[in-house]
């Protein structure tokens, strides 16, 4: 139920506080008092769409706040969103001229689409495009399910969900056999690639042992060259003058000599003679070395090519080995894939028959429950319309058989027929309603859904259009006798349906310092005359009709 609604700087309205209580209540003025402006703000709270020009003149945003009382549906999703509640949700909305939007359930930060998501469950607005929409057979079948209940929907969501499930898997097929031409191209590239990369059977590591080698192959000469110049001053005689390693040798047999004189010789001829171990293995790793130099002039020529195949790759497949070998992994898992889709789509095929099968069963139970629905709809529509003043109106939910494969809404379209008078064929409602007619017929609907939904506040957007008389004492009944059930709100012009009101509201548009603005009062019993005879044509002084408008209170409260 609403409680509380704040609104600031929207439209015309520069500042308005309203409290809200159950029961009928009713909000008049004159035609551009700004009714709708209100109604306008409070579908904003309910995930309405926004612009900057509902910010008033001179203001860089517009703000809406309203509180109502939890209904038990949405607070699990509450839940989910993180939003703390007790009984009272405050949902706010700002918006700003740089068209942003700023949307909060009891403080915390919302979307327009979760305000979307719980808004049917708080308010619902009827006005006059939900009578365009009767007009329009494809609501008719959403409205026929809506009083089915929660059974009935149970059913419909099935149908619903195995269409959909049917529906994705005939499009996968679609696009197995759509995609069968590219599907050939891409095996032959993938395995042309996938080929490629095994023919050159690459390591890891290769190509900076291949780099390294080449790089040593490349400067051969040189090395070689300056390892056999190490190897010559150590093992070829200089000259007249020995070898390096000669003249070592000498000088061991020297030291030996002497430490025989001097023992104290004897820890430096031991260095000594590691030192000539050590030059004598040097000698044969150099020796060693130069004899297993390569001497093959096309290794190079080898390990360049090879390179340049690698590098080949690395343009086609990544920058590195790691990154090719990982591609030819993943080719060759995109190439099973696509060789296994005749694989795949056989077994859609056999998927897709489940599907029906099951879509077939559901959708015949729920056409089976839409036509004892309809039945009773029927009934409850023409005696509602009998409230109404249209007694002898015959109303008919027809159904046309649809094809019977899987579709959305099942196996059945529905279009509402009517005959108002008797003696008349069943027509189209969309052919043969007026709009009183409609906004009768919309009530009547709405009448019976809001005990199926248990919305918790309707409001009736000026829906009294073209009616007049004792139906209008019939509808303002019907709207008292429905706020039996829930809050009920209506902007209207008629003074009958006004008088009925619990609660009754006066919208006005006031000019000060040269700036319009729209200004809301609770009336008082006194007050409330007083706009009765307003809408009633008079003035306050006019006894007569003051005395009608106290006569419509009376009327309405048996007193």
């Amino acid at each position: 139920m609403l409680r509380e609604l704040h609104i600031r700087n929207f439209a015309l309205i520069e500042q308005l506080e309203l409290s809200f209580y159950s029961g009928f209540s009713v909000l008049t003025g004159e035609t551009g008092a700004g009714k709708s402006i209100i109604i306008d703000a409070l579908g904003l709270l309910i995930g309405g769409r926004a612009s900057s020009e509902m910010i008033r003149t001179g203001a860089d945003s517009a703000e809406v706040e309203g509180s109502f009382l939890v209904p038990h549906i949405i607070r699990p999703q509450l839940g989910q969103w993180g939003v703390e509640v007790d009984d009272e949700l405050i949902i706010s909305r700002e918006i700003y001229r740089n068209g942003r939007n700023k949307c909060r359930l009891n403080g915390r930060l919302a979307t327009v689409g979760q305000l979307s998501e719980i808004g049917p469950y708080l308010v619902e607005i009827v006005g006059q495009h939900d009578s365009q929409n009767l007009m329009n057979p494809q609501s008719h079948l959403s409205l026929l399910d809506a009083f089915g209940g929660v059974e009935h929907m149970n059913l419909v969501r099935q149908t619903e969900e195995l269409y959909q499930q049917w529906h994705e898997i005939r499009a996968e097929k679609n696009r197995l056999q759509r995609d069968e031409r590219e599907r050939n191209r891409r095996i032959d590239l993938l395995k042309y690639q996938i080929e490629e990369i095994e023919m050159a059977q690459l390591q890891q590591g290769e190509e900076e042992a291949l780099s390294n080698e080449s790089r040593r192959l490349a400067n051969m000469d040189r090395i070689r060259q300056s390892a056999q110049m190490a190897f010559a001053i150590l093992n070829e005689n200089v000259g007249n003058q020995e070898s390096v390693m000669r003249q070592l040798n000498i000088g061991e047999a020297e030291l030996l000599k002497a430490s025989g004189l001097d023992e104290t010789l004897e820890p430096l001829v031991r260095m000594y003679s590691d030192s000539v171990l050590a030059m004598e293995e040097v000698s044969r790793e150099l020796r060693d070395y130069i004899e297993g130099l390569p001497d093959d002039p096309e290794r190079l020529n080898e390990i360049q090519t090879r390179l340049d195949l690698i590098e080949n790759l690395k343009r086609k497949y990544g920058a590195n080995i790691d990154e090719i070998l990982q591609y030819s992994v993943q080719a060759q898992s995109e190439l099973e894939d696509l060789e296994n889709s005749k694989v795949r789509f056989d077994q859609l095929e056999e998927e897709s028959a489940v599907l029906n099968e099951q879509w077939m069963k559901e959708a015949k139970r729920l056409s089976v429950s839409r036509r004892e629905i309809a039945e009773a709809l029927e009934k409850r529509i023409e005696a509602e319309l009998a409230d109404l003043n249209m007694t002898n109106t015959q109303f008919v939910v027809s159904f046309m058989e649809l094809e019977e494969i899987p579709q959305r809404q099942g196996l059945e379209a529905v279009e509402f027929m009517i005959a108002p008078n008797l003696g008349e064929d069943l027509k189209p409602l969309a052919k043969i309603a007026s709009g009183g007619e409609l906004s009768r017929l919309m009530l009547a609907v709405k009448a019976i859904l809001v005990e199926a939904d248990q919305t918790p506040t309707v409001i009736f957007d000026e829906i009294d259009a073209g009616i007049g008389g004792r139906t209008a004492l019939n509808l303002a009944q019907k709207l008292r006798s429905l706020s039996e059930n829930c809050q009920v709100l209506c902007v209207t012009h008629l003074p009958v349906i006004a008088s009925y009101g619990t609660n009754h509201y006066s919208v006005q548009k006031k000019t000060m310092d040269k700036r319009t603005t729209v200004e809301v009062d609770k009336l008082s019993p006194e007050t409330r005359i007083a706009e009765l005879t307003r809408m009633l044509g008079g003035t306050s002084d006019e006894t007569t009709t003051s005395e009608h408008a106290k006569e419509l209170l009376r009327r309405a409260y048996g007193s």
